[in-house]
């Protein structure tokens, strides 16, 4: 279940501040506090899902289409499709996912280490 207590979710309805980079209708994407790389940004839906599971289960394909768009969108505006970039979706506790709004981070800007 959803818990709208989140850092997320608080950041989107603009109750807490964020060095936001990109904006639209269905996400909100923004440079990560804790950055792993020179680029590490957060897209996050707008959409109230707990992870990747909950989120392909349950939006719409509109939903998920225009999800995927946006983040393509943010990978162009910051000209990672030039050079290349990783996308990181943690799920669960395993996974170490720290906040349970579904999003995806975006590393690069510089060359990254092997997985």
């Amino acid at each position: 279940m959803y818990n709208k207590n989140n850092v997320f979710f608080k950041i989107i309805n603009k109750e807490i501040s964020a060095s936001i980079v990109y904006e639209d209708e269905t996400v909100i994407a923004f440079n990560d506090i804790n950055p792993k790389s020179k680029v590490h940004i957060l897209v996050v839906t707008k959409g109230l899902y707990t992870d990747f599971s909950d989120f392909v289960q349950n939006a719409s394909v509109k939903e998920i289409q225009k999800f995927n768009q946006s983040l393509n969108n943010v990978i162009q505006q910051l000209k990672l499709d030039k050079t290349g970039y990783r996308l990181i979706s943690n799920m669960g506790t395993d996974a170490k996912q720290e906040v349970f709004h579904f999003h995806v981070h975006i590393l690069g800007g510089e060359p990254l280490n092997a997985m």
